[in-house]
């Protein structure tokens, strides 16, 4: 139950800065972090492969006890759980199963805590439960992001806990991110992080950011900026394909010295585009039509020819021989 009133009774959250405060500062020190669902603590898969929770109910509230009970069999299991909150805005007193019934705790985290067996509102530090820990931090997450440095209590505790699990170095923070992916090779620099330096890739590289499809041996990415690339040397099998294209290709055809394909886009619009091939062509046809193969259109290091066409709906014949 998410806590949208923008303010009440004292309670406020701007710009949603009790979530955020909990994801950018690990964000912003290029450390990835992912959202688990409370609701889906009952599947075994929801914590899988999660080192350290972080979780607090200064925006929201648990619908019910269920999930406690599910998160603290993880954290009894070796789990490293982290909570943030002060515990004090008026939401925490609405008529809710944790103060109806049987139960009667001032706030919501109090079961919880119970079920860890650190008791009831329990002082700020850092509790055993069974093979995992529990880590409380009495402060609300928008006090991490709306205070600069205000976050630094909370990174310190983290990496410490983390690094207990898997080891000294282990949480490494830089100013960026890199995935890859197959032959993909995806890059995000980011301001207001732990440096100022790019990022630089090295490869066989097809910029996908560049409309004229570029092949280049590195690229450098700047704070604020992202790329998206091919490495063409990580591209598995020999076949002749289009790796990038402003098109769709349809209708592949495949010999022993030919590659053909129908190239279909929106009229109007000029269809850039890198063909892997196994060696540079002798001939190109366009709709039946001879064209030129220029020494600048082929690449050696990516075996790609950069070919450009005007596009169509309804299909342009596209045909290479070697």
């Amino acid at each position: 139950m998410f806590q949208r009133f923008p303010r009440h009774d004292g309670y406020d959250d701007p710009q949603l800065a009790n979530f955020y405060g909990l994801a950018l500062p690990f964000v912003k020190r290029g450390v990835p972090v992912a959202t688990v669902h409370l609701e889906n603590l009952a599947y075994p898969e929801a914590l899988a492969d999660t080192k350290v929770l972080l979780m607090t109910y200064s925006n929201m509230k648990p619908q019910e006890e269920a999930s406690h009970e599910a998160l603290a069999r993880w954290v009894r299991r070796g789990g490293t759980l982290v909570y943030c909150g002060r515990d004090d805005d008026p939401f925490q007193g609405v008529a809710e199963w944790w103060n109806s019934g049987d139960k009667a705790f001032a706030a919501p985290a109090d079961h919880l805590f119970g079920l860890l067996g650190i008791g009831a509102a329990p002082a700020e530090g850092t509790y055993a439960c069974g093979k995992g820990k529990v880590c409380v931090l009495r402060q609300d997450p928008k006090e991490f992001v709306l205070t600069q440095g205000g976050d630094a209590r909370l990174v310190g505790s983290v990496r410490d806990l983390y690094e207990e699990l898997c080891g000294d170095g282990a949480l490494e923070f830089k100013n960026h991110f890199r995935l890859s992916r197959g032959m993909y090779e995806l890059v995000s620099v980011m301001e207001e992080s732990v440096g100022t330096e790019p990022c630089t890739v090295e490869g066989t590289l097809i910029d996908l950011f560049d409309p004229q499809l570029p092949v280049r041996a590195s690229v450098s990415v700047a704070p604020g900026e992202q790329a998206l690339l091919i490495d063409a040397a990580r591209v598995t099998g020999g076949r002749p394909q289009v790796l990038a294209a402003a098109y769709r290709a349809e209708n592949e055809k495949r010999t022993r010295n030919t590659y053909s394909y129908a190239a279909k886009a929106p009229i109007g619009t000029t269809g850039v585009s890198r063909v892997r091939l196994p060696q540079r062509p002798a001939r190109l046809f366009v709709d039946g039509r001879a064209e030129e193969t220029p020494d600048s259109a082929w690449d050696e290091a990516s075996r790609t020819f950069l070919l450009t066409l005007e596009n169509n709906p309804d299909g342009v014949e596209v045909r290479f021989e070697w």
